[in-house]
C-alpha cells in the first residue's frame, strides 16, 4: 500500500527504471500536473540530467480548474528550469465516452511534431497496468487486451514509452512525499462512477488484503502475455490483403487484424465491431471505398488491401493564387516550396478529378495516372497541384509535366518533384 516503501528504495527503483533511456533521444514528457507525472518529470531532471527534455501539458478543457492546472504545470516546470508547452484540445468534449475521447485527443496532440528521434514518456505505473488488465478481462478481451499497456509502441513519427510500468504506486508516493512535490489532484479520480476508480478504490484493496502479491502477479501475467504475442507482431506493417483474409476463419481474421493494428500503434476495435468491419470490407462491391471508424482509427479499403490510419478529416478544397516563388504549409500536411520562371499566373490547387498532365508527348488524365499507380483515393484528394495558367506543372511529389517553363517544386521535407 502507498507509504510503505522507503525513499531510498523508491529512488533506487526510479533510477533503475530511467537507466534504460537512450541519451541520444529527445524525450517529450506528458505532464498532467498530477502526482505520477510530477514524479516522473522531477526524477528525470534529478537522476538523468543529461537527457534532452521537452515537456507538454494537454488542457482537455473539461474541468473548471483546467486553466489553473496549466498554470501549476508552468510553475512546476519553472522550478525545474524547464520550458513548458501547453496545448488545448481544439474540439468540445462529447457527452458520452469522455475518457476514451480525452485519451484520443491527448495522444494526437502529443504526437504532433515528433521526429524519428523523439520519444514520448508517460507516467503509467504497475497499478495502472493492473487496472487495465482487469478492465479488459471484464470486457471479455483476448490476448491483446490482456497484455494491457505495452511498455513501448509507435506514436506518430516517434515512439511512446512507459518507463515506470514496473513501479508500484507506493514507490511513486514515497518519492513524492520525500521530495515534497506539489501536484494537482483531479477530483474525478475519486468518483466511483468510473470503472477504473471503482476497481482502484473498492476492489483492489480487498484483493490485496487477501492476496498481498496480487498487483505484482497480475502485472507479471500482463508482461508474460505481451511477450508471447511479440513474435506475432514481426513483419505485420504491410497492408492486409483481403484475398488472404477471405481464406481464414473468422477467429483467425480477427486475430490477424488485431495484431496488424497493434503493430502499427493503433488501438484494436472492440469485439462487437469486428462483424461490421468484415461485412463492409469483405462483402462490399469491388469498386466501393468503405470506411470503418473507432476512436483514433480509420480503417479503409482500396482494391485488395486494407489500410489503417489516424482520422483524416475533410480534404482541402483550395485554389490559391500565389507568387512566382514561395514557401507555404499545405493544410493536408507538409510544406510546399516552389519557383516558376514565368510571368504568367501561378496557382496551387486541390485535385478536382478532370486534370490533364503532359507526359510522353501526350496529355494524360490525372485520374488514370493515379489508378495505374495504385494510389488510394483518400491520398489523391490531399495532394497539391502546381499550375502555370491552365498548364498543370506538378502533382504532389509524384509527377511533373513535360513543360518548356523551368520550375522547381517540392512538397514536405525531403520530397521533391
Amino acid at each position: 500500500m502507498p507509504g510503505t516503501v522507503s525513499f531510498a528504495k523508491a529512488e533506487a527503483a526510479l533510477r533503475a527504471a530511467l537507466a534504460a533511456l537512450n541519451a541520444d533521444a529527445i524525450y517529450r514528457v506528458a505532464y498532467s500536473g498530477g502526482r505520477d507525472s510530477s514524479v516522473l518529470l522531477h526524477a528525470l531532471v534529478r537522476l538523468r540530467p543529461e537527457l534532452a527534455l521537452e515537456v507538454m501539458h494537454v488542457n482537455h478543457a473539461i474541468h473548471p480548474q483546467a486553466a489553473a492546472w496549466a498554470e501549476h504545470a508552468r510553475a512546476f516546470c519553472a522550478q525545474l528550469g524547464l520550458a513548458l508547452t501547453v496545448r488545448q484540445v481544439p474540439v468540445s468534449p462529447p457527452r458520452a465516452n469522455l475518457e476514451a475521447w480525452a485519451r484520443e485527443q491527448r495522444y494526437a496532440l502529443l504526437a504532433q511534431g515528433l521526429t524519428s528521434r523523439h520519444v514520448v514518456l508517460t507516467a503509467h505505473h504497475r497499478d495502472d497496468q493492473v487496472e487495465t488488465l482487469l478492465l479488459n478481462l471484464l470486457r471479455g478481451s483476448g490476448v491483446d487486451g490482456l497484455s494491457a499497456m505495452p511498455a513501448a509502441r509507435p506514436l506518430g513519427e516517434g515512439q511512446l514509452q512507459r518507463p515506470l510500468l514496473h513501479l508500484g504506486a507506493d514507490s511513486i508516493e514515497a518519492y513524492a512525499q520525500a521530495q515534497q512535490l506539489s501536484f494537482v489532484d483531479d477530483p474525478a479520480n475519486a468518483s466511483l462512477q468510473h470503472d477504473r476508480n471503482f476497481l482502484r478504490h473498492q476492489i483492489m484493496p480487498r484483493l490485496l488484503e487477501r492476496f498481498p502479491q496480487a498487483s505484482d502477479n497480475i502485472a507479471r501475467s500482463a508482461s508474460l502475455l505481451s511477450q508471447q504475442r511479440q513474435p506475432l507482431l514481426q513483419g505485420t506493417a504491410a497492408p492486409l490483403r483481403l484475398s488472404e483474409l477471405r481464406e481464414q476463419s473468422a477467429a483467425e481474421r480477427n486475430q490477424m487484424l488485431r495484431v496488424w493494428l497493434r503493430s502499427q500503434g493503433f488501438a484494436a476495435p472492440r469485439f462487437r465491431m469486428l462483424e461490421e468491419i468484415w461485412r463492409q470490407m469483405i462483402d462490399a462491391a469491388p469498386d466501393a471505398q468503405p470506411v470503418v471508424c473507432w476512436p483514433g482509427v480509420e480503417l479503409r479499403r482500396y482494391r485488395d488491401r486494407l489500410f489503417a490510419m489516424r482520422p483524416l478529416g475533410a480534404p482541402p478544397q483550395l485554389n490559391w493564387e500565389v507568387p512566382r516563388a514561395g514557401v507555404r504549409a499545405w493544410p493536408a500536411g507538409g510544406r510546399l516550396q516552389w519557383r516558376v520562371d514565368s510571368d504568367g499566373p501561378v496557382r496551387i490547387t486541390s485535385p478536382q478529378g478532370a486534370e490533364m498532365l503532359r507526359q510522353g508527348g501526350m496529355h494524360r488524365r490525372l485520374k488514370n495516372l493515379y489508378q495505374n499507380a495504385g494510389v488510394p483515393p483518400w491520398q489523391r484528394v490531399r495532394e497539391p497541384l502546381l499550375w502555370l495558367g491552365d498548364e498543370l506543372l506538378a502533382v504532389g511529389s509524384r509527377w511533373r509535366a513535360e513543360s518548356s517553363t523551368p520550375f522547381e517544386w517540392s512538397w514536405a521535407s525531403g520530397e521533391s518533384a
